[in-house]
């Protein structure tokens, strides 16, 4: 199994942003940053502090990788014996006399593939570790594109809202002619009035969702102190046919091979597998070889050599204790694996019926409910400046405009959401 390395997984994401045109997101003279949904995620990529701190895990990983692999050091003595306490000058310079040295290594070789165990062990973590960021970025790339599309929603509401102020802010110039002239009533401009201080309202409403949506925003960007005006390009999300048009058990087949976090878990398997394993071998013992030498000026002979070894005997302990442990991580391991698949069912079939639902809802409001509220609208401004209808049937059509509008951009911002959690229950944690 092949697993990117962070360091690509971030050269990725920086090069997806470096190669769009700078013309396209950048306004300069207005002092904003008009930003897509891909651009932001490749912002988030490289400078998200949630993911470099993810980093020092695997440097962790990697680093127990050496120790594991580590040949053990021999072990080097130096021994000076035959000495006595009192010598005289004569029996000092008696060479018979001096005292015996031996200098001597030891050397701890392990049997049974112990390190090879312990190295592949070790590798399998550090392959886990790289599959849990990779998990990581799953799940916070979704959470971007939960605050790129609320950012766009509070852009569209903030745009209704001052359409529909600027729709009360013109009638009210209208009827205060009418109202000079005696052509209507005090009672009704009075009640224009207060619906344009509504309006007025409401848009300052949506003026403080505007700048909070952008705030979070720039926080999860790891970007707060950012001098220039982020904004969203006014573009929803897109459904990919592919995944779009796939059944849910089609879904369910590909996540189980995608989803990083089920991959985690399955190679957690194998390494408690070879931890098991590793657990059995201890009960062969590892071999400690010696050598050594010595020169001995009052011995028959001076110089002698020798080889031994030593070897620890399994009589009272067979490390019962450690493959017992191993065993229950094993079973552990297979559990978290039966976990996680239920897992990814369950994403599956409720992100599904989610975005199945949200899309269907906003292809009603695409065919038909839009075009007839707008007809409307303009048919009542129209019955209204000819007499046909009253001031109250323009009000209420202006209300209902402008509720169904919300309502429109809040259908599409919860498809686009949907989607979202759609690419995040498949395992797409970068492309939409």
């Amino acid at each position: 199994m092949k697993i990117l390395s962070v360091k690509t997984l971030f050269y990725l994401c920086f090069t997806l942003w470096t190669i769009t045109p700078r013309a396209e997101i950048l306004s300069a003279e207005a002092g904003t940053l008009d930003i897509s949904e891909q651009q932001a995620i490749a912002l988030f990529y490289q400078r998200n502090l949630n993911l470099i701190a993810a980093q020092f895990n695997i440097d962790d990983a990697r680093a127990q990788e050496i120790i594991s692999g580590a040949i053990p050091n021999p072990v080097f003595t130096f021994t000076i014996s035959s000495l006595s306490p009192i010598m005289s000058r004569q029996q000092y310079s008696n060479v018979n006399a001096l005292p015996a040295i031996s200098p001597q290594i030891q050397q701890l070789i392990e049997t049974a593939g112990k390190r090879r165990l312990r190295i592949e062990s070790s590798g399998l973590a550090t392959e886990a570790v790289n599959l849990d960021l990779k998990d990581t970025a799953r799940l916070l790339t979704n959470a971007v594109r939960h605050s790129y599309y609320s950012l766009l929603l509070a852009q569209k509401a903030l745009k209704v809202a001052t359409e529909s102020y600027e729709r009360y802010r013109e009638i009210l110039r209208v009827n205060a002619i009418r109202l000079k002239v005696g052509d209507i009533a005090v009672t009704d401009f009075t009640r224009i009035e207060v619906e344009s201080l509504k309006a007025q309202a409401d848009q300052d409403q949506a003026n403080r969702a505007l700048n909070q949506a952008r705030a979070d925003l720039l926080l999860l960007l790891g970007w707060p102190d950012n001098s220039l005006e982020i904004r969203a390009v006014e573009t929803w999300a897109q459904a990919n046919n592919t995944i779009a048009e796939a059944g849910q058990e089609q879904l369910v087949a590909q996540a189980i091979e995608k989803r990083p976090d089920l991959q985690a878990a399955r190679v957690r398997i194998d390494q408690a597998e070879k931890m098991l394993t590793l657990a059995n071998r201890l009960t062969i013992p590892d071999v400690t070889v010696n050598t050594f030498y010595q020169r001995d000026p009052g011995n028959f002979f001076t110089d002698s050599y020798g080889v031994g070894f030593s070897v620890p005997l399994p009589l009272f302990y067979r490390q019962e204790g450690e493959i017992s442990k191993a065993r229950i991580a094993l079973r552990t391991s297979e559990l978290a694996v039966n976990q996680v698949e239920q897992g990814v069912r369950t994403d599956i079939m409720k992100a599904l019926s989610a975005w199945q639902s949200a899309n269907s809802i906003s292809q009603r409001f695409e065919s038909d409910v839009i075009k007839r509220i707008e007809m409307l609208r303009k048919s009542q401004e129209i019955a209204y400046q000819k007499g046909a209808v009253g001031l109250l049937d323009l009000i209420d059509a202006e209300r209902n405009y402008k509720a169904m509008m919300l309502d429109y951009y809040n259908t599409l911002a919860n498809r686009s959401n949907a989607w979202a959690d759609l690419l995040m229950a498949y395992g797409e944690e970068a492309k939409s």
